[in-house]
């Protein structure tokens, strides 16, 4: 059997493995000349705010702002999304985007909604915004905000610095982005309910906006990796039945409930790997900077709408049919599925590491796919050391059945089993939405 000491080297083992063979490929390429400045221009835009917003509600509003370089129902825009500000008609987002190689005068569309909690979000206001050679240098802008009755109803703010694409950037195709990635923390307080003790514990779940999506995995669905006809408990969950339509049911309030937003819910960007290290682990790091992060698994499931995942473990999880279904809204194709960790590795030069596989009973990715996913988070956070395994590998394997037995024997020891849902109905928590943003 395994030893706790013996996982950790092993996990080292593959980064070692990993960093010594991306060293090797990056010695045999050759510097490139790159192009001279373009005709298009690099932003960065900073939505700083807004002010005198229309109402949503009947005194206030909770505003967020959507902003789609492009057509808002092509799955290939461009598109950012600020957090919500609850109860106000001022709100204060202070959320940067980069954008790269844009066509001069490109049409920013920026929508401003109304976070509704129990049906769907209210639209409040439009703002078409050219960009381009007018933009260049530092600039800070007061935008009509346009009522769809075409009344002009208060201002947002945007500052933009807009400079001639230079670089690699003008090896670019079309406009993209640079980042970051937005993401929401959802709390949700898991309660004891095996003994009269009165003590709840926060519990993360986490919705990563990642970038590139459809051009990595491409837009048609039925190429993605749908739900595992040979496994029992997908056909239980997708079966044309009265269960089946119960159990997806029951995957959807639970989603619902996980990712409700709420005033305890955290929005923000993370730009590269130590970024991201420091969401998932800056809190635990607080309590204990020797915590072994290693032994620190997460459950994921990415869809064209972003990454949805949370923390795996033992002591939460009795509730739940399927994780993978229940982060991907019960999705019956999923772009990629499975668990990961992220780590420092104090034997490879403390970088932050991302080992992530394809573990999932329910969707069973093809390992083909691994390259891609291996370019996503490499594209999306820049310095992150990713290495991808196949659920079949067998150093992943004695990984995984040690972890377990660890985290089994860590549920015993507990006094209480802990639920997430005992209080799905309880309203004193936050406003729960059913809504996505």
């Amino acid at each position: 059997m395994l030893s706790l000491s013996s996982i950790q080297e092993k996990i080292s083992s593959l980064v070692h493995r990993h960093k010594t063979t991306a060293s090797d490929v990056v010695e045999t390429v050759q510097e490139v000349t790159l192009p001279a400045a373009s005709k298009n221009w690099d932003f960065s835009i900073t939505f700083v705010g807004a002010k005198d917003v229309p109402r949503g509600d009947i005194l206030s509003s909770d505003p967020y702002l959507e902003a789609y370089l492009g057509d808002p129902e092509d799955p290939l825009t461009l598109s950012f999304i600020t957090g919500v500000h609850w109860n106000t008609l001022n709100p204060v987002w202070n959320a940067k985007w980069e954008l790269l190689n844009v066509t001069d005068e490109t049409e920013l569309l920026l929508y401003i909604n109304d976070k509704d909690k129990m049906k769907d979000d209210t639209h409040l206001g439009k703002v078409v915004f050219p960009l381009g050679a007018k933009l260049e240098g530092s600039q800070e802008h007061e935008l009509d905000i346009v009522r769809a009755d075409g009344r002009i109803h208060g201002k947002l703010i945007v500052h933009t610095t807009g400079t001639r694409s230079y670089g690699k950037s003008t090896s670019l195709s079309k406009a993209t982005t640079a980042g970051p990635v937005r993401y929401s923390r959802h709390t949700s307080y898991a309660a004891g309910v095996l003994t009269s003790e009165n003590r709840k514990f926060e519990f993360y779940a986490y919705r990563l906006r990642l970038y590139h999506l459809s051009e990595i995995f491409g837009t048609d669905a039925s190429q993605y990796n749908g739900w595992n006809k040979e496994y029992s408990a997908a056909q239980k969950i997708f079966g044309e039945n009265l269960e089946g339509s119960q159990i997806r049911q029951a995957l959807h309030n639970q989603h619902a409930y996980l990712y409700r937003h709420g005033r305890s819910t955290q929005y923000d960007a993370v730009a590269n790997g130590t970024e991201l290290g420091a969401l998932l682990h800056g809190d635990r790091l607080k309590k204990d900077p020797e915590q072994d992060l290693k032994m620190v698994v997460f459950t994921y499931s990415i869809v064209p709408k972003g990454m949805y995942f949370s923390e795996t473990g033992a002591a939460f999880f009795q509730d739940f049919m399927s994780k993978h279904a229940m982060h991907a809204n019960r999705a019956t194709e999923v772009m990629f599925s499975g668990e990961f960790r992220v780590f420092r590795d104090e034997h490879n030069h403390d970088d932050w590491t991302l080992m992530i596989d394809n573990n999932s009973g329910t969707y069973s990715p093809r390992k083909e796919d691994l390259p891609k996913v291996q370019k996503l988070f490499e594209t999306n956070f820049p310095g992150l050391t990713v290495i991808t395994l196949d659920h079949e590998d067998p150093v992943l394997k004695d990984i995984r059945a040690e972890t377990k037995r660890i985290e089994a024997e860590i549920a015993a020891r507990q006094k209480q089993r802990f639920s997430l849902f005992s209080s799905m109905s309880n309203k004193s928590e936050e406003p729960s939405s059913p809504q996505e943003i």
